[in-house]
């Protein structure tokens, strides 16, 4: 039984349609006098069985059942996480996941146990904090028990049948290593010192530089306040286009940073938008441009164009546009009412100009701002800061995974103390192994064993990047962190173990490569087929530690060495 309510100046009109055991709740309002805001909501209880914790796109979100009067909730708009939630049970099988439709407006997900009942509360709650006339939506329930993580899957696909949520194109480049210099030089860059850095991790096969902040401005502190003229510092790029054209022959692609709603009061340009701006940023001397004025919207789309054309760089990363917030103040010269709709049409545009320059462009997001409706706007998504926190860059990079279809998912970029051991500094590639890796060392400041770990992890995750990218995922013991992860792509599986010892192969493949990515130097090989498999395993230098062979579908394990791995040939 659902539940429907919508704020009094609105009347609700809903339809509840089943398939099998997906149920489908479409959702109409109308104003009754004149356009308004609208709360709404959805309820509904569900008998909590087989289901024992909680998955969100935020991976370190609350995962446990919490009870009614605590606080369980996924909360998504436009520009920060996605309207989804799942409760799953301890083997991985889905028992009740809830999307919704609307990824533009805010929309609060909420699930909370019932005591006296033993059920779930759920509620799906749409805010649109703008005036307006009328709405839709549907929500999504799904029942089925499956993997949670292939109805994870089936959400995003389902996000991408509505009209303007057709995610980018996502380039091939976006889909190989790249070196970022944010956590290895923050914003103390110099074009000498990244030229050194390309040619040597070119050399190891990153294939692209991001710049990160700095380039623009000669204030160091994370100062915000000289962000929107977007021109190279004089002091450290005095030729960007000739430093441009540096990196292309060392044959690497170059992205630069730029945060999306900033408006510094220490640029050239502030007067002339210091009336179309939203709110202040902090305490930085830092405004948030409002992107209903269609002129910023042409200023934005302006300066990245003219750093394609000008400078002739490849990408963007682009930040903090989480920083957008909705009003429903509209002023003269406005030609939208809801900052949401505005942001849409300002990054589709930006995506269509930029495309017009260069098809193949490349853009980033982080998490938070990792939703259906930004796979529209960017082909890059990484995971949100992690530095030299290789258990936070697995979930996020994991939950990523799950819910972004065919965008490109990046790790944050890796980072580690040079003393530490090779093989602890290892579990920073190997925690990642499911996303396209991003480095930030300086190469200057690392051990020689490191270089080689780096090297020797580049060419394997190169060698296998197709079944990493593109195969059949699979994700083992959610309740404990992911123990195993594997994909499958043909009849080859790349998987790693993260906990526990044990490597699940489900499905029979002439070749199987499994990474050690715990401290443990035994693998346990749990198969559901029979097969003779010769062995051959290394360190994470790439060194050969022994041959093996073995036979699956018995207990079988392997000694392979920290962050090691096993590669798997069949026999028989």
């Amino acid at each position: 039984m659902y539940t429907v309510e919508c704020s009094e100046n609105f009347t609700i009109n809903h339809t509840v349609k089943k398939e099998g055991e997906i149920t489908y709740i479409d959702l109409t309002a109308q104003a009754i006098d004149a356009p308004g805001k609208l709360t709404l909501a959805v309820k509904w209880n569900y008998p909590l069985i087989g289901a024992h914790l909680s998955w969100s796109p935020i991976p370190y979100a609350v995962r446990g059942v919490t009870p009614t009067w605590g606080v369980d909730k996924t909360e998504s708009y436009a520009m920060r996480s996605a309207p989804v939630r799942s409760y799953v049970a301890y083997d991985d099988t889905n028992g009740i996941t809830v999307a919704c439709s609307d990824a533009k407006n805010n929309v609060c997900i909420q699930m909370g146990l019932r005591e006296s009942c033993a059920c779930l509360a759920c509620g799906v709650f749409i805010r649109v904090d703008c005036h307006i006339a009328e709405y839709s939506a549907r929500i999504r329930i799904d029942e089925r028990r499956l993997p949670f993580s292939e109805c994870i899957e089936d959400v995003a696909k389902w996000w991408e049948t509505f009209d303007g949520y057709t995610p980018a194109p996502v380039p091939e480049a976006a889909r190989k290593p790249l070196y970022s210099t944010w956590y290895s030089y923050h914003q103390g860059i110099t074009p000498d010192a990244l030229l050194r850095e390309c040619q040597y991790f070119h050399s190891l096969g990153c294939d692209t530089i991001i710049v990160d902040d700095g380039w623009h401005t000669a204030v160091k502190g994370g100062v915000y306040s000289t962000c929107g003229d977007w021109i190279p510092s004089a002091e450290k790029f005095p030729d960007m286009r000739e430093f441009v054209n540096q990196v292309h022959k060392i044959g690497m692609k170059i992205m630069l940073w730029y945060t999306v709603p900033f408006m510094g009061e220490n640029t050239m340009c502030y007067e002339q938008f210091k009336d179309k701006m939203l709110q202040p940023y902090g305490n930085h001397r830092t405004w948030i441009l409002d992107p209903r004025y269609p002129e910023v919207r042409e200023y934005i789309i302006g300066k990245y164009r003219s750093a394609l054309t000008d400078w002739g760089i490849d990408g963007l990363k682009l930040d903090f546009i989480d920083s957008f917030a909705q009003s429903d103040i509209v002023r003269d010269g406005m030609d939208f009412v809801s900052v949401y709709d505005a942001v849409d049409r300002l990054m589709k545009d930006v995506l269509r100009a930029l495309r017009a320059v260069r098809p193949d462009v490349l853009i980033e997001f982080r998490q938070t701002y990792i939703g259906p409706l930004m796979r529209t706007f960017g082909n890059m998504f990484r995971s949100s800061d992690t530095p030299n926190d290789s258990f936070g860059n697995r979930l996020n990079v994991l939950h990523l995974r799950q819910m972004s279809g065919n965008t490109a998912v990046h790790s944050d970029m890796t980072m580690w103390h040079p003393g530490e051991s090779v093989e602890s500094a290892a579990f920073q590639l190997t925690s990642v192994l499911f996303s396209v890796p991003q480095i930030s060392v300086r190469e200057s400041g690392i051990p020689e064993e490191h270089k080689a770990m780096i090297k020797e992890y580049l060419s394997f995750w190169n060698r296998y990047r197709e079944v990493i990218l593109d195969g059949k995922m699979s994700y083992k013991n959610f309740a404990s962190n992911y123990t195993y992860v594997s994909a499958r792509l043909g009849d080859t599986q790349v998987g790693a173990v993260y906990g526990g010892r044990v490597a699940y192969l489900d499905v029979a493949t002439k070749e199987i490569v499994l990474v050690n990515a715990t401290m443990e130097k035994t693998v346990w090989l749990d198969a559901r087929f029979r097969g003779e498999y010769s062995c051959v395993v290394k360190d994470c230098m790439g060194r050969e530690c022994g041959t093996y062979e073995v036979v699956l579908g018995e207990p079988a394990r392997i000694p392979v060495p920290v962050n090691g791995y096993v590669y798997m040939s069949r026999v028989r």
